[in-house]
């Protein structure tokens, strides 16, 4: 076919990208200055992430119901839902260690991209792959915060679990189908995700057994997405500690293919993911990543740790954020979770 015209993509993308407003990202404020910066970026994030359209049906009293409960050697395991919005139940995991006494620290563990949702996370393996999904990829994080004496909180994120549509295949084209609706008023699906989780501090505080000002969050993949961001929006939770999951967007959401639950549109409006870790400072923040993992590149890792550090530098608190990077893929890192975890909790 004859071209009349030759585009350089590439180089009218990089143009694109690089001359677009950014009016929350992080430059250089110190003092009430960053507190300023912080809150404008928090609004301008909710904004992202569609919390405005959400609030529209939002309900005044998070109903809970209990559903039953479970007792292993370990813990003792109870079925939860929480109203999170008009029409719509959260069904979670409450895990209670059994070598602790009340009030327990807690930790909010959002589990990954898989099927099984919650039940994954606490150890079960109801789908094919998820034996090897525990003991390879250690993604039962909320059993291993129960095994280490807190009270582990895991919701189903929406499109998986329990919250999957059973009128949908099973094939990934739940978050599309979700996620293309959503968008159509204003929604996103890791927004909707952020928004559940969020809610859950609400169960804490309403649970004399539950120490609310103990509250860690953790997640794998896309859990540590969920994690960061409802960190960045809410100071109540502390230590922050997102896995496999941190990466500028042009090394990773863009060059690689991820879930479409992953991307929020016009989110580089907001700020590129370091200016989103800053709005935790001055909380402790520990990036676990993977040296070989495929769908977050750990030199991209790397480098937006290095601007994350200079966000907490603005913050004078350098040191309050930690980079470990686990030999191995796109897993969940206990070593490099628990201990920071427990320094601060």
């Amino acid at each position: 076919m004859d071209r009349e015209f030759d585009h350089d993509y590439t180089r009218w993308m990089e143009d694109v990208l690089s001359t677009h407003d950014r009016p929350f990202a992080y430059d250089g404020e110190t003092g009430t200055a960053f507190e300023a910066w912080q809150t404008r970026l928090r609004e301008g994030l909710q904004s992202a992430l569609g919390f405005p359209a959400i609030r529209e049906r939002d309900v005044s009293d998070a109903a809970l119901r209990r559903h039953g409960t479970t007792l292993t050697e370990d813990f003792e395991r109870q079925k939860w839902s929480i109203q999170t919005e008009q029409g719509f139940r959260v069904p979670f995991y409450l895990l209670l260690p059994a070598t602790e006494d009340p009030p327990y620290p807690v930790a909010l563990t959002l589990h990954g991209h898989a099927e099984s949702g919650k039940e994954l996370a606490v150890g079960e393996s109801p789908t094919v792959g998820d034996e090897e999904r525990i003991v390879d990829e250690r993604r039962d994080i909320a059993r291993q915060a129960a095994e280490r004496g807190y009270a582990a909180l895991v919701p189903d994120m929406r499109a998986f679990g329990e919250l999957a549509d059973p009128e949908q295949p099973e094939d990934g084209r739940q978050c599309t189908r979700l996620q293309k609706n959503l968008q159509l008023v204003g929604r996103t699906l890791v927004g909707e995700r952020v928004w559940d989780a969020l809610k859950l501090i609400e169960f804490v505080e309403r649970r004399p057994a539950l120490d609310a000002d103990r509250l860690a969050v953790t997640g794998h993949s896309g859990g540590g997405v969920v994690a960061l961001y409802a960190a960045a929006l809410d100071e109540r939770l502390s230590p922050v500690a997102p896995c496999a999951s941190v990466c500028p967007f042009a090394d990773s959401l863009v060059p690689i293919d991820h879930c479409v639950c992953n991307y929020v549109p016009g989110i580089r409006r907001v700020g590129e993911i370091w200016d989103i870790a800053g709005a935790i400072a001055p909380r402790p923040l520990r990036v676990v990543a993977g040296a070989d993992d495929s769908i977050f590149p750990i030199d991209g890792t790397e480098r937006a740790f290095e601007r994350i550090r200079a966000v907490y530098r603005g913050a004078g608190v350098p040191d309050a954020c930690e980079l470990h990077v686990g030999d191995g893929g796109h897993r969940y890192y206990p070593a490099g979770v628990w201990p920071f975890v427990r320094a601060h909790l």
